[in-house]
């Protein structure tokens, strides 16, 4: 938690003014909102990312799952969808135009990414991590505060790990893949984190950005 001299940044202030107008304004169809905006420009890297990096070059095929506004739940037989303009989270069976529960998202929900038995979504303008129960219904189970809008998320199915990139600050952040994850490590990246993933057979996380594609090699804990 940010201490009693924590001074917040002018875009967290803006987002939850925006957060306290939109609330007021029942009236308004999320066709009539504003698109929730991805992260600001990332500043310059302040420290040098760890691993290699390569000046260009594509995420390679067969990581571990990515996040994305749209993704997978039940191996496929549901999905869960971000829907940036209404800040919800909307659950459905795959193919079906309605959905079955949505659930509130934050004030700037941009990725989502399920194992299954969870649903995390990262609310980049609200810096935080949401994590939802997906059995027997959508649940708003926690809210891990994660300054530096978060962006990019990736799961690492073979040690249950979550990696998430924070555009603010030019870092990628590793958590437990459970429903009470806190930081476990953080990385220095290149600029602009837009994309991770990881290989887990391999253990290597990759991260593309401004400046390149990284790869690197987390070691145990």
């Amino acid at each position: 938690m940010p201490s009693a001299t924590h001074r917040p940044r002018p875009r967290l202030l803006a987002a939850g003014l925006l957060a306290a107008l939109l609330a007021g304004c029942g009236s308004a169809s999320p066709q009539e909102l504003p698109p929730a905006a991805g992260p600001d420009s990332s500043p310059p890297a302040a420290v040098e990312p760890v691993g290699r990096v390569s000046a260009d070059g594509l995420l390679p095929l067969g990581l571990g799952p990515i996040g994305a506004a749209r993704t997978a739940v039940d191996g496929g037989a549901r999905q869960a969808v971000v829907d940036g303009r209404a800040r919800e989270v909307l659950l459905s069976e795959t193919g079906a135009t309605e959905p079955l529960a949505r659930a509130d998202a934050g004030v700037g929900p941009t990725r989502a990414l399920s194992n299954g038995r969870w649903l995390w979504v990262l609310d980049t303008r609200g810096d935080a991590l949401l994590v939802y129960r997906v059995q027997p219904e959508l649940e708003l189970s926690r809210r891990v505060y994660l300054p530096g809008a978060p962006f990019a998320l990736a799961l690492d199915p073979v040690k249950q790990r979550l990696w998430v990139t924070l555009t603010a600050t030019n870092e990628v952040v590793e958590f437990p893949a459970h429903g009470r994850p806190t930081a476990l490590r953080r990385f220095p990246t290149v600029r602009q984190p837009d994309q991770v993933g990881v290989d887990g057979e391999r253990g290597l996380v990759y991260v593309r950005g401004a400046d390149g594609l990284q790869r690197f090699s987390p070691g145990p804990l």
